[in-house]
C-alpha cells in the first residue's frame, strides 16, 4: 500500500521549484513558501491572480480563491484536468513527483509546449489497452456501508461488478469502454489521510503495476446502459461513477454515464454518439454554484452551446436549491432526481 504521507514528507524543495520550471509555470520564493498564478484553475497564468501559495514546512499548495488546500497529487491533477489534457495517472503524475524520464531527458526549451504535444499524441489513440477480467479476482465480494447509505443497492453494485480491496481500504470500481472491454480500475479511497492529500478516486495498483487510463477517452458505464440510451434516445452524463450507480438505483431507466470529472470532451462526445445515437444529451453535473450567481450556470451552458452542432442538449440547474454544495443531482434520492430533470434548461 503506497504510503502517500511519506513521499509528500520527502518532497525537496528544489524538486518542487523544478517541477515548476517544467510546466513553464511562473513563480516567487520566499522564506517560507512559494507564490504563484492560480494555475490550478485557470488555464493562462496571465489571467490569473497571484494567490497560490506553496508552504515549504508542510508541503501543501494552498489557492486562496477556488481550489483551497491540495497535496502535491491534487495540484497536477487539477493542473492537468484544468488545460483538459489527457493524462495517466502513474506515468504522468505518480512518478512525475519521484522523477519522471522524459523530463530528464528533456532538450526542448519550451517544456509545456512539449508536455502538450506529448499528450496530444496519446489522446489521438483510438483504442485503449485492455486487461483481463481475471485480474479483478484479486478483489472481494462486498457491498461497502458507504454506498449502500448513498442509495447505491447491492443489485447496481453486482450489475456494474465492483468489488473492495481489503488491503487497500478502497472500493474497487472496474471501467469498461463500450464495447465491454476492461480498461481500467478505480479505486474509491476511505482512509480519511488518503482523501486528504490525494483524494477520493485513484487508480488502483496490483502487484506493483497502475491500472489506469485515460479518463476523458472512455465513459464510465456505458457497456452497461448503451442499450437503454438507444431505446429512450437520451443520455444523462453525470460527474461520477457513483452517480451512474444510484440511478441504477432508482425505479427509472438508467440511461447515464460519467465522464470522471467537470468536463466534456470531443472525443467522449463522439464515443457517445457513435454508440447511442442519442437524441438528447443532459449534462448532470455536481451542483458547484451559491445562489444569486451566474458563473455556473454560463459555465453549463457554455458546454452545451459548444457542442450544440452534433446533438440537442440540456443540463441540470438546481435554480430551487434542492442539492447541497457538491452534491450530484442523483445524491438526493429518484424523487429530486426527475424533478431536476423535468426543469432542466434545453439549448
Amino acid at each position: 500500500m503506497i504510503n502517500y504521507s511519506e513521499i509528500i514528507e520527502q518532497l525537496d524543495d528544489n524538486k518542487v521549484k523544478g517541477l515548476l520550471d517544467k510546466l513553464n509555470i511562473p513563480f516567487e520564493e520566499r522564506a517560507d513558501y512559494l507564490v504563484m498564478p492560480t494555475i490550478c484553475h485557470n488555464e493562462d497564468a496571465d489571467e490569473a491572480s497571484w494567490k497560490l501559495y506553496y508552504y515549504k514546512n508542510t508541503h501543501i499548495f494552498q489557492c486562496y480563491t477556488e481550489c483551497g488546500s491540495m497535496s502535491i497529487f491534487t495540484f497536477l491533477k487539477n493542473f492537468y484536468e484544468t488545460r483538459n489534457i489527457t493524462y495517466d495517472w502513474y506515468t504522468d503524475v505518480y512518478q512525475l513527483i519521484l522523477g519522471c524520464s522524459y523530463f530528464r531527458e528533456e532538450t526542448d526549451s519550451n517544456s509545456y509546449r512539449s508536455i502538450r504535444n506529448n499528450y496530444t499524441d496519446k489522446k489521438a489513440r483510438r483504442e485503449l489497452p485492455s486487461y483481463s477480467p481475471l485480474i479483478l479476482d484479486s478483489f472481494i465480494k462486498y457491498y461497502p456501508t458507504e454506498w449502500l447509505e448513498d442509495g447505491i443497492s447491492k443489485e447496481a453494485m453486482d450489475k456494474f461488478n465492483i468489488r473492495f480491496s481489503p488491503s487497500q481500504n478502497k472500493i474497487i470500481i472496474p471501467h469498461y469502454d463500450a464495447a465491454g472491454r476492461l480498461v481500467g480500475i478505480r479505486g474509491r479511497a476511505l482512509n480519511p489521510e488518503e482523501i486528504e492529500l490525494v483524494g477520493k478516486y485513484l487508480p488502483v495498483q496490483i502487484e506493483g503495476k497502475w491500472y489506469s487510463h485515460p479518463l476523458s477517452l472512455n465513459l464510465y458505464g456505458l457497456d452497461k446502459t448503451k442499450e437503454m440510451i438507444k431505446e429512450i434516445g437520451v443520455a444523462c452524463l453525470f460527474e461520477a461513477e457513483k452517480s451512474v450507480l444510484q440511478v441504477e438505483s432508482f425505479n427509472i431507466p438508467n440511461c447515464s454515464a460519467a465522464v470522471c470529472g467537470n468536463k466534456l470532451n470531443k472525443y467522449a462526445l463522439d464515443i457517445l454518439i457513435r454508440t447511442c445515437h442519442p437524441r438528447e444529451i443532459i449534462i448532470c453535473f455536481d451542483s458547484e454554484e451559491l445562489p444569486h450567481s451566474s458563473d455556473y450556470f454560463n459555465y453549463l451552458y457554455n458546454i452545451c452551446n459548444k457542442y450544440k452542432a452534433y446533438c440537442n442538449f440540456s443540463f441540470i440547474y438546481d435554480k430551487d436549491r434542492l442539492l447541497e454544495l457538491k452534491d450530484s443531482p442523483s445524491d438526493k434520492g429518484e424523487d429530486i432526481f426527475v424533478k431536476l430533470l423535468y426543469g432542466r434548461v434545453k439549448i
